[in-house]
């Protein structure tokens, strides 16, 4: 995990996600390990976290679509 940016080792064999105090997720939200998640942050659902996030954060995930003409032979 990184702190200061500096690779520090944990010191553990895994290391899961550290979080703050009232951090609140939507579903399907998808946090990778040794990722540090601030206090009073909001994580919308569907998200993919992979790096650090400051405390009283909100992360949302936009989404769009792709139409196409479905041709069946």
């Amino acid at each position: 995990m990184k702190i200061k940016h500096q690779l520090v080792d944990s010191g553990r064999e895994k290391l899961g996600v550290i979080m703050g105090d009232h951090v609140e997720t939507g579903i399907n939200v998808a946090l990778l390990p040794g990722v540090r998640i601030g206090s009073r942050t909001w994580i919308g659902p569907g998200a993919i976290v992979s790096e650090d996030v400051p405390s009283e954060t909100v992360i949302l995930v936009k989404q769009s679509y792709i139409k196409k003409t479905r041709v069946v032979d």
